[in-house]
């Protein structure tokens, strides 16, 4: 049977969560949307001071970038901004994207993902450069999670003192966690990730049940560790690190899956320049397999406008033919690409 890998980028969950913002304006709409955080507050204060109290400021992902930036070359900014105060200003960014995508998702469901997953061959892998858990969950109440990289425990959104310190509930794994005929490979991260770097271990939040997003300060529940949790996401700027160890292994686990698939289907990535480890991830697998793809299908939002449409041709089918050579470009959107579908994933 054929192998199908399914590779899923923003313009999936935009289909599903309207209210979802794309990575290029995830630092406005963060900014905007919580005016009265501290974070907010100490933020607008960087972007004041960098400006020079200019009165229309650009915020975009350029801010993201000169954090990332500063972060790797480990020396501190200016005399007004010393590296510790970076390093805490990145965090608040974090937090408040974090914080943005709980607002914009907290209506959304899963059914649409539910109903692909259903569809789909089990001879399948995803691969999805997204943080929602909108697909986590379909997974999870269908054929179970595998991340291609093992997770310890599942932790919930409760508190617990314990020698001084706020420690998160920890439960025992669900059977439905670690295992999965359907690989899930998310491999920018995800919301209900949560790293400890002293253990070097990855949790992941559930709750009665139900997948969470990541939420609070929560310490490594290791009744041994005594380092804080973080967030395991990798964040939409030019300096892209991909050296944590999970998040190695599911690139890894990506790359094998990328090698073995006989069809490609992309919905919702525009295979962007700047996707430059993307781009060699699809290379590198192109360069270890034995034979070329039988087919590649590159899903894109419907567009009514004929112009518009003629430019998402002319500019992302012809970077996957560039990539491909002859690919089947579909400007129909994700909910009516699953309608076009069988069951075991053919197109009807």
């Amino acid at each position: 049977m054929s192998r199908t890998v399914y590779f899923f980028g923003a313009g999936a969950t935009k289909a599903i969560a309207p209210m979802a913002p794309l990575n290029k304006d995830l630092v406005k709409k963060a900014l905007e949307d919580f005016p009265k955080s501290p974070e907010v507050e100490r933020l607008q204060g960087f972007i004041r001071f960098l400006f020079k109290e200019r009165e229309y400021p650009p915020i975009d992902n350029q801010i993201w970038n000169l954090l990332d930036y500063i972060i790797q070359q480990g020396r501190s900014a200016c005399k007004a901004y010393n590296l510790e105060e970076i390093v805490e200003l990145r965090r608040c960014l974090l937090n408040l994207v974090i914080l943005e995508f709980q607002k914009s998702l907290e209506s959304s469901g899963s059914e649409l993902y539910k109903k692909f997953i259903e569809k789909i061959s089990r001879n399948s892998a995803f691969i999805s450069t997204n943080y929602d858990i909108l697909i986590d969950s379909a997974f999870f109440r269908s054929v179970g999670i595998n991340y291609g990289a093992k997770v310890r425990a599942s932790v919930a959104g409760e508190y617990g003192e314990e020698r001084g310190l706020n420690r998160a509930h920890r439960y025992p794994l669900p059977e439905k966690i670690n295992i999965g005929q359907i690989p899930l490979l998310k491999i920018h991260g995800s919301l209900n990730w949560l790293y400890c770097p002293k253990c070097d271990e990855v949790d992941m939040t559930i709750d009665k049940g139900v997948i969470r997003t990541l939420s609070g300060d929560y310490y490594c529940n290791n009744e041994y560790c005594t380092c804080k949790y973080e967030p395991l996401l990798i964040t939409p700027t030019m300096f892209k690190n991909y050296e944590n160890r999970f998040i190695k292994d599911v690139w890894n686990h990506a790359e094998k899956e990328l090698i073995a698939a006989d069809n490609l289907v992309f919905v919702g990535y525009a295979l962007k320049d700047e996707d430059y480890q993307i781009r060699c991830l699809l290379m590198k697998a192109l360069l270890n397999k034995g034979k070329a793809y039988e087919k590649i299908t590159v899903v894109d939002n419907d567009r009514n406008d004929e112009a518009q449409r003629r430019l998402l041709e002319d500019n992302v089918k012809k970077k996957y033919e560039e990539l491909y050579g002859e690919v089947d470009f579909r400007t129909i959107g994700f909910e009516k690409y699953v309608e076009t579908l069988d069951l075991y994933g053919q197109n009807s």
